[in-house]
């Protein structure tokens, strides 16, 4: 009755450090949509990403580009540089006296991923920088010395959130949006008088496509 006593004890013990070394085994491993089977991954990582969203520049529509990469640790949190463009120029005018404005900015980039295991889930990207803006002519193509354009340096501040999908292992589409703060812009078009302080803050809309190791 003892030897069976200690039997059962050990087999417990022996399904206790099994199951701890399974569970163990799965917090390094994710799933995709289109692969179901988990499967390992590393602890360290990295992406290369674009992207095209749209904004608003100045209360017109705008076109939003971007470059990004990053070293992703634990499959938790990406860390890297990010760059973007941007214009406003898309509504066509034959008014000479219009104008828009084009830039760009770029800094740090932070993005804790949250449940990355899923095929599905959450990142929080924040990104801390600066960039330059530039009004330009609506018909500076037609005549370059219509006037001298105005530029501005400006600091941005600007946190969101994705929706990520694993689609296969090297390869993740994010749907997101973010919020651009700044600390203003100070722009005169000779003209229209200045531009809003205020321009360039504003809610985004993006499509990201990322590719690495994650």
């Amino acid at each position: 009755m003892l030897v069976t006593k200690h039997k059962l004890i050990a087999l417990v013990v022996l399904v206790l450090v099994a199951t701890g070394g399974f569970a163990q085994e799965n917090q390094n491993e994710y799933t995709t949509i289109f692969n179901k089977k988990k499967d390992k991954r590393t602890v360290h990582g990295g992406y290369g990403s674009f992207g095209y969203g749209y904004t608003q520049i100045d209360g017109k529509d705008a076109i939003l580009f971007n470059l990004k990469g990053a070293w992703v640790i634990d499959h938790s949190i990406a860390l890297g540089f990010a760059g973007y463009g941007f214009f406003n120029n898309l509504q066509k005018t034959s008014n000479p006296d219009d104008y828009y404005l084009a830039g760009g900015y770029g800094g740090f980039y932070f993005e804790p991923i949250i449940f990355s295991n899923s095929p599905v889930h959450l990142t929080v990207p924040i990104l801390i920088g600066g960039g330059g803006v530039s009004t330009v002519p609506s018909n500076y193509w037609n005549n370059f010395d219509f006037y001298d354009n105005s530029y501005d340096a400006f600091f941005v501040f600007e946190p969101g959130v994705e929706i990520e999908f694993n689609v296969v292992r090297f390869f993740r589409l994010a749907v997101g949006g973010t919020y651009r703060f700044t600390n203003g812009v100070l722009l005169e078009t000779p003209l229209n008088g200045p531009v809003d302080v205020k321009a360039l803050d504003g809610f985004n809309v993006y499509l990201q496509l990322k590719f690495g190791k994650f």
